[in-house]
């Protein structure tokens, strides 16, 4: 199995290419090769009875027409579970808790295709997967994206991302298998951790501390699929809202371990009425393992009734940044698989309508359509 992986991280690199016959050289996708990518099978439980899931992960391309792809994966039906990640230990009121993230999403990613691409007569970019992660034939699955480019960075998106409401679309229009929704960005940055940003310079480099990271999450949970926003009004800075507002000079703090971020967010939408009156966010951002990979994790101050940390039903994010040509940050995508459970035993309770199976980008406003 580290073979395969090996094998796999080679790919991605560039440093290998699966055997074969000479291709004449293909364009890549709006120029850029390595592109980190979130695709999600969402529909309505009146039609999929609840078989939603999500896929965060690395397509990366090479100008002989193929295409590999490593990814991290996650069922609703499978009910993954929140796990432990970074311990928050930052200054000022956010708790100190352990960051919780999607279990697997720590290790080596849990699947992956390699396969080709072309472009249709109309300009999208067609995939089609032939090979496992270790190079075995499995029935193709084709995917058709649209493609944007934005300078020194480019996005794919699926066809219907962007609608609103979210329209399912016809098989054949995104994918010719359950996927039905996909955004992703792409550059010639490389894929290695040393390419991310960290988190201190989230917060203190001027590049990235006064900007808004806002976006797009297509969602399934009570049973429809539904468009929401990400992010928000907020940056990483100090004074990130306006002056008289309750978060002003509330800013994101640095762990200690310098490995997360924490904010507590005064005045939020959360209620939970009048015996835990507070109307605080808790939020949090880690780094986690290798790669692009950071992590986000937020919940109501209320719910946890005056506990230091909520352990029951938070909200989990897997995330992978954006970097364009230059090594500039430039956000994220990611997905969010929040399985629901027991508040006694905080084990899963199989009440699928209330779990949140979603992806989205959260980028500045300058990437956004």
């Amino acid at each position: 199995m580290k073979r395969r992986w090996i094998a796999a991280l080679l790919l991605v690199a560039g440093l290998l290419v699966p055997a074969g016959p000479a291709r004449a050289a293909t364009a890549l996708p709006a120029g850029k090769a390595n592109w980190v990518v979130a695709v999600a099978g969402l529909d309505q439980a009146s039609v999929n009875n609840y078989r939603d899931w999500v896929r965060l992960g690395y397509y990366a391309f090479t100008t002989d027409g193929l295409v590999v792809h490593n990814y991290w994966t996650w069922n609703l039906l499978d009910q993954p579970v929140r796990v432990d990640s970074v311990y928050a230990d930052c200054a000022g009121d956010v708790p100190d808790c352990y960051v919780k993230t999607v279990d697997g999403f720590a290790g080596d990613p849990t699947g992956g295709f390699q396969g080709a691409y072309s472009y249709t007569s109309d300009g999208r970019l067609k995939i089609t997967w032939t090979k496992d992660a270790a190079g075995n034939a499995r029935s193709p699955l084709t995917e058709y994206w649209n493609l944007t480019s934005l300078g020194t960075v480019a996005r794919m998106n699926s066809a219907t991302f962007y609608t609103d409401p979210p329209q399912i679309p016809a098989s054949g229009v995104f994918s010719d298998y359950s996927a039905t929704f996909g955004i992703g960005y792409g550059s010639n940055a490389g894929l290695g951790r040393e390419t991310r940003a960290t988190m201190t310079q989230l917060v203190t480099d001027a590049r990235y501390n006064a900007r808004k990271y806002t976006g797009t999450f297509v969602v399934e949970n009570g049973g429809t699929v539904s468009r929401q926003s990400t992010g928000g009004t907020w940056w990483f800075g100090s004074g990130n809202q306006t002056p008289g507002d309750a978060n002003y000079g509330n800013p994101w703090q640095v762990c200690a371990n310098a490995q997360c971020i924490g904010w507590n967010q005064h005045n939020s939408s959360c209620n939970c009425g009048a015996t835990f009156p507070t109307k605080n966010r808790v939020r949090y951002i880690a780094e986690i393992g290798g790669g692009r990979r950071n992590t986000e994790w937020y919940w109501c101050q209320c719910l946890a009734q005056g506990q230091p940390c909520y352990k029951a039903n938070s909200h989990p994010r897997p995330l992978l940044q954006v970097v364009d040509d230059d090594g500039v940050f430039q956000g994220w995508v990611g997905v969010e698989a929040f399985t629901h459970v027991s508040t006694s035993t905080l084990l899963p309770d199989g009440q699928y309508a209330s779990a949140y199976f979603g992806l989205f980008d959260m980028v500045p406003d300058q990437l956004l359509p």
